[in-house]
C-alpha cells in the first residue's frame, strides 16, 4: 500500500510520468530487422516497442532478439538482416498498462522493466513510463518530501494496527 501523501508526492513532477507516444522510438511489425537493428543502435536503446499497422502495442524487439533471429544452422546469416521481419523474432508476451492504472500495479510492473507501455484497452499505444522517469521521482521524494510534509514517528502499536486494516483486504484488491 503507497501511502496517500506519498503517491501523490511521487505522481506530481516537472516532467510528465509518461513519455506520450509521438516521443518514443518505436518499431512496426512489418519493418525489417536491418531497420530494428539502425534504430536501436542509433538511439542507444536496448529495446523498442513494436506497434502494429493500426498503432496497437503487439510486443516488443530487442538486440538479442534480432541477432538470434539471423541464426541458420548454427551460423548467423547476416543477409537476413534486410529481409527478415521484426514480426518474426519480436517478444509478444509485453506487459503493458493503461492510462488509469493504479500507481502502485505501474511500480511493480516497472521492477522487471526498463520501461513499460501505456496503452487504451485495446492496446492502442499511448506513450510509455520509463524506469528513469521513476527514478528521478524516488530521488526527488528522498530529497524534498520533508520539506513539504511533518513527517513523524508512529508508535509500535499504531504500526501495527494500520498495517493490519492495509492487508485485511478493505482497501486491497488483487487483479481488475
Amino acid at each position: 500500500m503507497i501511502g496517500k501523501h506519498i503517491g501523490k508526492f511521487l505522481i506530481q513532477g516537472e516532467d510528465p510520468l509518461m513519455i506520450e507516444a509521438a516521443q518514443c522510438a518505436t518499431v512496426r511489425t512489418e519493418n525489417t530487422l536491418l531497420h530494428a537493428l539502425l534504430l536501436l543502435s542509433s538511439v542507444g536503446f536496448t529495446s523498442v516497442p513494436v506497434l502494429d499497422e493500426s498503432s496497437r502495442v503487439a510486443g516488443i524487439i530487442a538486440m538479442p532478439a534480432i541477432i538470434n533471429g539471423l541464426l541458420e544452422n548454427e551460423d548467423y546469416n547476416w543477409d537476413l538482416l534486410p529481409v527478415r521481419k521484426v514480426k518474426d523474432v519480436m517478444t509478444t508476451n509485453v506487459p503493458l498498462v493503461y492510462r488509469d492504472s493504479p500507481f502502485e500495479d505501474i511500480l511493480h510492473v516497472l521492477v522487471n522493466s526498463n520501461y513499460l507501455c501505456v496503452t487504451e484497452r485495446d492496446k492502442s499505444f499511448l506513450g510509455i513510463i520509463a524506469r528513469k522517469q521513476l527514478l528521478t521521482r524516488v530521488n526527488r521524494l528522498a530529497h524534498e518530501f520533508e520539506l513539504v510534509y511533518e513527517v513523524k514517528e508512529r508508535s509500535k502499536e499504531d504500526v501495527e494496527e494500520v498495517y493490519l486494516h492495509a492487508v485485511s483486504g478493505d482497501d486491497f484488491q488483487i487483479g481488475p
